[in-house]
């Protein structure tokens, strides 16, 4: 490392250069290996795409390109792209009437739909492709390492070698092998020959035999997936079966070498028709179980992002609608248990005493002497006039 100056303070500044110098490799040696492994593998699956090479999958007479975006990427442009400006927004409405609810409620919402959009896919579709991989036959996920395998991953499926037909059975796809060497045909090459005029190029139509080639090659596949196929507690024979692989191999071949001949008497003829026809077919029995794992793993993953869509629309709000109900019932409960305000009573003032009125101070008229009523001497009064 070149020495770099720092003045008086050279000592001190050299050594906090050379500790920051070293401190990833330092870090690096910290790190135990399976830490390490862990780490790598984890970054290395969130930045796994399949945007560089999609893959082309025929359903019938269509052709879709899927493709697998990377997660890590994805979620960094869905956070910051999606829930900044909506935070922003209910800020911006909270200060209105000094209220920032909503921004509670952007937070539960967004970030938990974003999670579950970007996270949840692959373990629903490892989930249901688990499920079904049974019915179709086929691998649809990892029998050892785990995880669900990719479009890309599929082309491990294809049959261009014995080995490759082998290790195909062995990892336990014959049946879906047989199912999809079962669903080839020479896609309407029979009919098209038929309507030719030309005897001769009939006839050497008959010779490439491209329907002929395909029986057998499907029965030499049904015997070998028959007599090779692992079974539990049975030791493998490798040789038989790799000597087997390439008698079955053999019928790969005739039936590429066949679909050429047509190719090339389509080429003779003129026939835009047979030309078509046998081009779609070049390639198709090598790739048969390459091309039946991409169409069985469809439904999987239609299902699962079924599935996710409505999580994605239900489970945020039931989320934030639970989180403001509890809220809600938290704050009546303490307007509860609070203590009711004391309200002071003004004292009561003393009715004030009013003068008698005119009526009231008058003296009632008595007449001296009733004569109807008996009174007494004491109760007479005595007027000294009157003897």
């Amino acid at each position: 490392m070149t020495q770099i100056r720092f003045g008086a303070s050279e000592p001190f500044a050299y050594k906090a250069a050379q500790w920051a110098y070293d401190l990833p490799k330092n870090t690096e040696k910290a790190l135990t290996p399976k830490l390490g492994e862990n780490v790598s593998r984890f970054i290395g699956n969130q930045l796994k795409s399949d945007f560089s090479q999609y893959t082309s999958v025929s359903v019938g007479r269509f052709k879709a390109l899927l493709a697998e975006p990377p997660r890590l990427p994805l979620l960094l442009l869905l956070y910051p792209g999606t829930v900044g400006p909506r935070l922003y927004r209910a800020y911006q409405r909270g200060k209105e009437n000094n209220d920032f609810r909503e921004m509670g409620d952007v937070l539960r919402r967004d970030l938990t739909a974003i999670t579950l959009f970007v996270f949840a896919l692959a373990p629903l579709v490892y989930g249901v492709s688990k499920l079904t991989q049974s019915r179709t036959g086929v691998n649809l996920v990892k029998p050892k390492e785990g995880g669900v395998l990719s479009y890309s991953d599929f082309r491990n499926y294809k049959i261009d070698n014995p080995q490759a037909l082998w290790q195909v059975v062995k990892e336990g796809n014959g049946e879906g092998l047989e199912k999809a060497i079962n669903q080839l045909n020479d896609g309407g090459l029979q009919k098209a020959f038929e309507g030719l005029n030309n005897v001769e190029l009939k006839k050497e139509y008959e010779k490439a035999s491209v329907g002929d080639a395909l029986n057998k090659l499907k029965q030499s596949v049904k015997d070998f997936v028959k007599a090779h196929t692992p079974k539990p507690d049975v030791a493998i024979d490798e040789k038989a079966a790799v000597d087997a692989a390439k008698k079955t191999f053999e019928k790969f071949k005739n039936v590429d070498d066949s679909i050429k001949a047509v190719l090339d008497l389509g080429k003779k003829d003129g026939s835009k028709q047979i030309l078509k026809i046998a081009t779609n077919l070049q390639g198709q029995a090598k790739g048969a179980l390459e091309n039946y794992a991409k169409v069985r793993r469809l439904p999987s993953d239609m299902l699962s992002f079924a599935v996710l869509i409505g999580a994605i629309g239900w489970f945020p709000m039931w989320i934030n609608g639970v989180w403001n109900k509890k809220q809600f019932e938290k704050k009546q409960a303490m307007k509860a248990q609070a203590p009711s305000p004391v309200v002071e009573k003004s004292p009561v003032l003393p009715a004030p005493a009013l003068a008698p009125t005119f009526r009231q101070q008058a003296i009632p008229f008595q007449p001296a002497f009733n004569p109807f009523v008996s009174q007494s001497l004491a109760q007479r009064s005595v007027n000294p006039l009157i003897r």
